[in-house]
């Protein structure tokens, strides 16, 4: 019976063994699974974190670009409206302008526009009051070559004067001066204003 003790017991020990050697491999597998699983989570989460640390600094990016250009608005609103009053206190200016002035505007306009013969001249509601007679004269000595002739109608709500000879008519008026040369002045004005 001692044999059969014994080889029961190393019947036993044996199966330990196998039983302890299967335990560490499938503790060995377990934790190596553990591992691969923890090194997959880990590499997950990194993707998602850079993910949206990505679309979070886009986004960042999109608020800074919206407020660049809210501000550049703004900025350029402003030296609009800087302009636009401007331009207005010098039309305002030149409807204000003195009959002396406005004589030697109009002998000057006509001597640029170097026309011949007969010319009408139409003046502005707000400047047909600085004409009289007597600066008509002086005008037309100064241009022998035209002669001008005062219509009967103004121009309402303008100041300055129209030439007009047939179809072709000339425009002087202040509205249309400034508005000619608004785009040269406007940067010119906003480097003066601005940079300083």
């Amino acid at each position: 019976m001692t044999d059969i003790t014994r080889l029961t017991e190393k019947i036993t020990a044996d199966a330990e063994k196998k039983y302890q050697l299967v335990l560490n491999d499938a503790q060995v597998e377990i934790e190596k699974q553990e591992r691969l699983k923890r090194s997959q989570l880990e590499e997950q989460l990194s993707d998602r974190l850079a993910q949206f640390e990505k679309e979070k600094r886009a986004e960042m990016y999109l608020q800074i670009s919206d407020i660049h250009i809210q501000s550049r608005n703004k900025v350029l609103a402003a030296k609009q409206s800087v302009l636009e009053e401007l331009f207005s206190e010098a039309l305002e200016r030149l409807n204000q302008m003195e009959a002396a002035d406005f004589q030697a505007f109009v002998t000057k306009g006509v001597q640029e526009a170097q026309v011949f013969g007969e010319v009408e001249l139409v003046l502005g509601e707000k400047s047909a009051h600085l004409l009289t007679e007597g600066s008509l004269k002086e005008i037309q000595q100064t241009i022998p070559e035209c002669r001008l002739t005062v219509a009967k109608q103004v121009l309402p709500r303008k100041g300055g004067f129209l030439l007009r000879q047939g179809d072709i008519e000339l425009n002087f008026t202040f509205d249309a001066l400034l508005d000619a040369s608004k785009e040269e002045l406007s940067h010119t004005l906003l480097q003066l204003i601005f940079e300083q």
